[in-house]
């Protein structure tokens, strides 16, 4: 057996078998920096984030990672501060508001019927928590906007190379999440098509 492969199923096992640590939580929205942050992309209307729909298999609390055998697997003590479509929808929010210096607004429905509001919608179509090798974020979004019929429909394939251990696991996918909600943010505003993603506008 080769020493990464032993090294990866060593780990494995010795998170599967601490059931007696203590829990740890872990989110995809690392810390704010200090100061002031300016918007990287130009400012947009009021827009609602709808829910982000995320494959069932990682929809948990515990984080769900890949084995070599294509199992997955759920570890116990290591989780997200809230199931993932949730908490993702949360991390994105956070990251449109660094990209556009605006929030999405919070009180959802009636954002979502209003005319004039801009809508994303977000399908995660791969969440993937490899050990030792990769994470990688496939998402398809929707940009409907505000005060006019346009709509925009993009695909980005983001992947991160990481180390052994559940702290990479979860630095590489905040990285994801960042460069999703710049896409998103740049398809948002408007100003074309963001570099990094396919997208489409219907005719």
């Amino acid at each position: 057996m080769r020493p990464t492969r032993w090294l990866l199923l060593t780990w494995l096992a010795a998170l599967v078998g601490c059931s007696s640590a203590p829990p740890v939580n872990y989110t995809l929205s690392p810390p704010l920096p200090q100061g002031v942050a300016t918007p990287l992309v130009a400012k947009v209307g009021p827009y609602a984030l709808a829910e982000v729909f995320v494959p069932p298999e990682v929809d948990h609390a515990e984080l769900a990672v890949q084995q070599t055998d294509g199992r997955i697997l759920l570890l116990a003590n290591d989780l997200w501060s809230a199931p993932l479509g949730g908490h993702l929808r949360t991390a994105l929010a956070l990251e449109l508001t660094k990209q556009l210096g605006m929030p999405p607004v919070q009180n959802l429905t009636p954002g979502m019927r209003d005319p004039e509001v801009s809508v994303v919608q977000v399908d995660v179509q791969r969440f993937d928590l490899v050990p030792g090798q990769q994470v990688a974020l496939e998402a398809v979004w929707r940009v409907r906007f505000g005060g006019t019929k346009k709509q925009v429909t993009c695909f980005a394939r983001l992947q991160e190379t990481v180390g052994v251990g559940v702290a990479p696991l979860v630095l590489g996918q905040q990285k994801n999440v960042q460069r999703l909600a710049a896409l998103i943010a740049e398809s948002l505003s408007g100003q074309g098509k963001p570099q990094g993603a396919t997208c489409v506008t219907p005719q």
